[in-house]
């Protein structure tokens, strides 16, 4: 994903753009990040996360929280996301590195 001014100008306004909530958290047994794909399935891959309107946010939340303990997600919560091309990038520098990675990778040897 392109960064800094240039990038920045080609996105349309945030504005424009209408805001969609979708639920995270991290997976209990080994800490990754997870995205809610609805009907009781968490996914690694922000693509598969269900999102909904921020009117629905509280609905979707409490479908994720649903469910026979053990919970397979620790401490989920809602972040708020957009469509651009096609594809669900989270909003805020924490929940984009969440979702795609580090800003910096490791030299190879």
């Amino acid at each position: 994903m392109p960064h800094g001014p240039i990038a920045a100008a080609s996105r349309p306004p945030m504005a424009a753009v209408a805001t969609r909530r979708t639920v995270t958290g991290n997976r209990l047994r080994d800490g990754v990040p997870v995205y809610f794909a609805g009907a009781g399935r968490w996914s690694p891959a922000v693509a598969e996360a269900r999102h909904v309107a921020e009117a629905e946010a509280g609905a979707l939340l409490a479908e994720a929280l649903a469910g026979p303990p053990p919970h397979p997600v620790i401490a989920p919560y809602l972040i708020e996301a957009v469509l651009r091309d096609g594809r669900l990038v989270p909003l805020g520098l924490r929940e984009e590195i969440r979702a795609f990675g580090p800003t910096v990778r490791p030299a190879e040897s």
